[in-house]
This record gives C-alpha cells, sequence and structure tokens, in this order.
C-alpha cells in the first residue's frame, strides 16, 4: 500500500511516514543536538547539517508547528475520511482481499488509524509549507524527526513533493517517486553512515523496529513490507544513483516512472527502461469500477505473501515491465483483471508458471475463483489474470 503521511497529504501516501525512525539511530553520524524547546531556532540550527548532507540548499525556511498528540490523531482520522481518499482505500481493500494478501475481515481504517497514532511524530505539509514535530518529543527522537522532515521541506523547494497525489491510478509511479522522497530524506537522516557499512545496520535497526510497535507488528507483511518498501528500497536506490555520479537535484527533476527502475538501478538513467503504459479494453457489458497499477514491488510482494517464498516470489516478478488492474462489474457478477506487460515472453511463461499456484493458493484464503494465461500467441510478452467472486461479492 503505496503512500505516507505529509500534512493533509492525500490516499496512503498517509501511511509510510508511520515508522519508528527516529529511536533507531544511536550508531549513526548525530553530530551536536541543538537547543529544546525553541522549534524554529532547533530548525534553523539543523539546516546547514540538513544542506550539507542532503546535497541541496535551502532557498527559504520553511514554517514550523508543534500540534498536540491529540490535534495529530483529529488530522489522521479527518484525512483518512476525505472522500477520494477513503474512496480509494476501500477499493484497493477489495483488490487485497481478493488476492488473497490481507484477511478477508481487515478493517483497514482502523488498522492505518492504529499504526499511524502509534508511529506519527512529525511530518511536513507541502501544501502549506510547514513542518510539524509533535509535542512531547525530546532528545535523539526529536532531532531526528526534524532532520528527516526538513529533508523533505529542502525537496520540496526542488520538486513538488504533492503532485505524485495527482496521479490518480498510477500507484506504481507514486511509489516509485515516493521512494526517492523517502529514501533521500532516511539518507539524510542516518548522515555519513549513510556511506559507510554502519549503513547496514541502521538499515537492519529500521526493519527490526517492527516488533517494537505492536500495531505495525500486527499488520498484514502485505501493507507492512509495503510501508518499509520507499524508506528501505529508496535508500538503497537513492544510495546506488548518486554513488554514480548523479546530483540530488538531477535525480529529483527525473523521477523514476515505476518501482522496477527502483527495484533495479540499471534501468533508471539514460538508457532508462521505463515501464510501459497499459490499457485495459473491455468488452460491452463489462464496467472498470476501479483501476490503478501494482508494478513490480507490489507483484513480487504479493506472489512472496501468496507462495511464503520470498525468493520465487522475487524471480517471478523480474522482467515487469508495466501494468494495470481493474476491479470490474458484470451483469454476471464482480471479478478483478490484471494485465502485466514483461520484458520477454520467457519472463511472461515464468510469471505465469508461478501464478498457477501462487493465485489458487490466495484464491483459496479470499474464497475467489481465478484463471489466468498469455495474451495470444503473437504477444506472448503479456499475461492477464481474472478473478470472479464465489460465495458474495466483495
Amino acid at each position: 500500500m503505496s503512500d505516507e503521511l505529509r500534512g493533509a497529504a492525500r490516499a496512503g501516501r498517509a501511511v509510510a511516514r508511520a515508522l519508528p525512525l527516529a529511536l533507531l539511530l544511536a550508531a549513526c553520524d548525530r553530530g551536536a543536538r541543538p537547543a529544546e524547546g525553541d522549534l524554529a531556532g532547533e530548525v534553523q540550527a539543523l539546516v546547514p547539517r540538513v544542506e550539507k548532507l542532503a546535497g541541496l540548499t535551502f532557498k527559504r525556511p520553511p514554517a514550523v508547528a508543534a500540534p498536540t498528540p491529540a490535534q495529530v490523531q483529529t488530522f489522521l482520522r479527518r484525512t483518512l475520511d476525505e472522500p477520494r481518499l477513503k474512496a480509494d482505500l476501500e477499493a484497493k481493500a477489495r483488490v487485497y482481499k481478493r488476492l488473497g494478501v490481507i484477511p478477508d475481515t481487515l478493517d483497514v481504517r482502523a488498522m492505518l488509524l492504529a499504526v499511524l497514532g502509534e508511529q506519527v511524530v512529525g511530518y511536513y505539509d507541502p501544501r502549506v509549507d510547514t513542518l510539524y514535530v509533535v509535542q512531547g518529543r525530546r532528545g535523539v527522537e526529536r532531532e531526528t524527526v526534524i532532520i528527516h522532515e526538513l529533508t523533505h521541506a529542502l525537496q520540496d523547494q526542488y520538486v513538488a513533493l504533492d503532485s505524485i497525489e495527482k496521479l490518480a491510478g498510477e500507484d506504481d509511479r507514486a511509489l516509485a517517486a515516493q521512494a526517492v522522497f523517502e529514501g533521500h530524506a532516511t539518507l539524510t537522516m542516518v548522515g555519513e553512515a549513510a556511506r559507510t557499512i554502519v549503513w547496514d545496520q541502521a538499515r537492519d535497526a529500521i526493519r527490526d523496529a517492527r516488533s517494537a510497535s505492536p500495531a505495525f507488528a500486527a499488520a498484514p507483511p502485505f501493507i507492512a513490507e509495503g510501508l518499509l518498501f520507499p524508506y528501505l528500497g529508496g535508500a538503497e536506490f537513492v544510495r546506488t544513483v548518486l554513488a554514480r555520479g548523479t546530483t540530488p537535484a538531477q535525480l529529483l527533476a527525473d523521477l523514476p516512472r515505476g518501482t522496477a527502475q527502483v527495484l533495479h538501478p540499471e534501468r533508471y538513467g539514460a538508457t532508462a527502461n521505463r515501464p510501459e503504459t497499459v490499457t485495459l479494453p473491455m468488452r460491452p457489458g463489462i464496467t472498470i469500477a476501479y483501476a490503478n497499477t501494482f508494478g513490480e514491488f507490489e507483484t513480487r510482494l504479493a506472489l512472496t505473501n501468496m507462495l511464503g517464498d520470498a525468493a520465487q516470489g522475487i524471480r517471478a516478478a523480474r522482467g515487469h515491465d508495466g501494468d494495470r488492474y481493474a476491479l470490474v462489474t458484470t451483469a454476471a457478477g464482480d471479478g478483478l483483471v490484471w494485465a502485466i506487460v514483461w520484458d520477454s515472453a520467457i519472463e511472461a511463461a515464468g510469471f505465469l508458471d508461478v501464478a498457477a499456484s501462487a493465485f489458487a493458493s490466495g484464491m483459496r484464503r479470499s474464497t475467489a475463483r481465478w484463471n489466468c494465461g498469455s495474451a495470444n500467441s503473437r504477444n506472448a510478452n503479456r499475461s492477464w489474470l481474472w478473478t470472479s467472486k464465489a460465495g458474495r461479492r466483495p
């Protein structure tokens, strides 16, 4: 579930901010702490350090504010209940439940509120250019949150962070952009350790934080791993791209177009292999109720979850070159259609071999029927999946 909390940000973007990064970096390069209490003063004191580590220069200082925990809870509920976000979350929940990657009984909104409620300690809202740090945070946690969010404020002066909110029905592209924003901010937060072996320790600490956060630890693996990806997968991508000579400003000006590029940095840059745009022509009598994209990351994550085998899921999703899925309604009932383009017919065939067992397992959990195959002999690098719900509508 791609997305994160940036003030009143949209869709699942409210989700990915909910990670306890600030508590995990004692081994990293923190430098001297500014005095606490004066948030504006703390932010100003950290600006030179953030500029140095982020490789960018502020054009103007962001505004700052310190909401109470109660105000943050109110904000989260209001954000999750915004009509477009609410409809988007409900549709995604239907898709995930149909595939069997989350339980049929899961209340996604309640789960997100629980995760966000225990995790959110700060955020940056690009709509009002304001950095928020929740009252009551002290010491390294407070400093780390400020550095992370100050990096987002800095990024926003080079690329409109809320621009990915306008990518309706393009989750894969939005998640790839988010991976740059969060990966860059995570590396800035970690500091010089990001360029040394200490980065491996910081990365492992971020992942291990799940066990220290009850609501996050209780989240289905499909959702939990999706929340971690922009931070960890994004940081790995940004490290790799910057190491080969790309500047942060250049990266923000040319964001990756899909998670396949994030997972395989060699597909990004001058010889970029961008995902294809996939359309779903529907026959008469079939209505699309909701459409979006998974991309390589969510495809591998779904396969891994269904199979219980990460290595097999990664192999089967490799070569993903664009997709589109849709919840559809017909006179006979509703269903899910998913079309994927692959780099080659061999990779399409490999996916279909794995899909046979993966979707059979997932459909058993979701009480859905499924069918899949290659599109036709002339386009054997295309694959498709159709599911129809048995017994009840999702």
